[in-house]
């Protein structure tokens, strides 16, 4: 059944290929120097087996070339089919009320080529700018009257693989070491479900060792952290300056808990079913305030104390607008601070430090969580 999935999937996605160089050639063909048409059904051939190879060869190595030009390739096919099938219907429309002179026809067409190429270098750009956002959080802890303040990092999403590789992981360390944290947060999918894609392990090994914090940095697992890989992935994390926690629970400051959650529906293996917590909760008791991470914000339901923390990630906010209207109605909090109420846990989900799928962003960030909290 998986190979006839596939199979569809890939026949589908060269036929979608083949009418977005049929519509890119038709006005190519406009300008008289044009005449190497053969070339370009080359590129789009080659783009497209690569982008592919990329997405289904989901644990192998195809090289970091062809895995970014097929990731950036996927990119441009999404914009590409999304502009030219609306261009299609939006004329189809108004051909049905109108005649619409050829030359305005060509007209359009030249415009939605154009806004092909704005959104596709607008959005690769966008998602490799790295925003800081910040939130203030206030924790009762019910004992001890000491106020405490705690400056956290939060990241979720990276996705390590081609796209998001050591380069790029350097350039978020170094973003993370300037805030001067006291501890730092990765909420889960650190790797992009294929460890083989990672074209610099020893570097990304590295870049994770030149995170400094006063307590450390803790982790929990993603839905992509997971697979056949998943003991490759748990090797370089153990081996890196990270604590990974899997329905585990740790204390720091003396008195603070925080809890790591295995990802309640990964893709592939994980080591193991999720753990319900409430007996560990029930030992340690309720005087201590909890941080929780947990990578999907569809589990806060889970907690109820009002002295605990949740934070998610997982939803990238959508990542390419229209699809933020889609998180936002699927979920209770798709990005941002929440609470329900006084008595309820509080929230913040994070849009993610990087992409899934397409390496763009378009009415969303790539961001790093700078979460002020007061324990009072």
């Amino acid at each position: 059944m998986n190979k006839l999935v596939f199979l569809m999937i890939g026949v589908l996605f060269l036929l979608s290929n083949f009418y977005i160089g049929r519509k890119l050639l038709s006005l190519l063909e406009q300008f008289s120097f044009f005449k190497y048409s053969l070339i370009l059904w080359g590129l789009i051939g080659i783009f497209s087996v690569a982008s592919m190879l990329t997405m289904l060869l989901f644990n192998a190595n195809v090289g970091g070339l062809i895995g970014k030009m097929g990731s950036y390739w996927l990119s441009f096919w999404f914009v590409s089919l999304v502009i030219f099938a609306l261009t299609d219907l939006i004329l189809k429309i108004t051909g049905k009320i109108t005649s619409v002179p050829a030359k305005t026809e060509l007209m359009v067409w030249m415009g939605a080529a154009c806004l092909v190429a704005v959104l596709f270098c607008y959005g690769s750009w966008q998602a490799q700018q790295i925003k800081t956002v910040n939130y203030h959080v206030a924790i009762d802890k019910s004992a001890n009257n000491k106020q405490k303040k705690i400056r956290a990092v939060l990241i979720s999403d990276l996705h390590l693989g081609y796209v998001n590789d050591a380069k790029k992981l350097k350039k978020i360390v170094t973003k993370i070491n300037q805030i001067n944290p006291d501890i730092i947060f990765i909420s889960g999918d650190l790797f992009d479900g294929n460890y083989k894609a990672l074209q610099d392990v020893d570097g990304i090994k590295k870049q994770f060792n030149r995170l400094s914090s006063t307590y450390g940095t803790y982790m929990c697992w993603g839905n992509h952290d997971a697979g056949e890989s998943f003991e490759k992935m748990k090797d370089l994390v153990e081996a890196s300056n990270i604590t990974l926690l899997e329905d585990e629970m740790t204390v720091i400051g003396e008195e603070i808990l925080v809890v790591g959650r295995k990802d309640s529906r990964p893709i592939g293996s994980q080591d193991g079913q999720r753990k319900s917590m409430k007996e560990q909760f029930e030992k340690v008791g309720n005087q201590l305030p909890k941080i929780i991470l947990d990578h999907q914000p569809s589990t806060i339901d889970e907690y109820d104390n009002p002295n605990e923390l949740i934070l998610s990630g997982h939803t990238h906010q959508g990542q390419i607008f229209p699809f933020s209207l889609v998180t936002k109605a699927y979920f209770t909090v798709d990005y941002g601070y929440y609470r329900k109420n006084e008595n309820s846990p509080q929230v913040i989900v994070s849009s993610g430090v990087g992409t899934w799928g397409p390496p763009m962003r378009i009415g969303t960030q790539s961001e790093i969580v700078q979460i002020e909290i007061t324990i009072e």
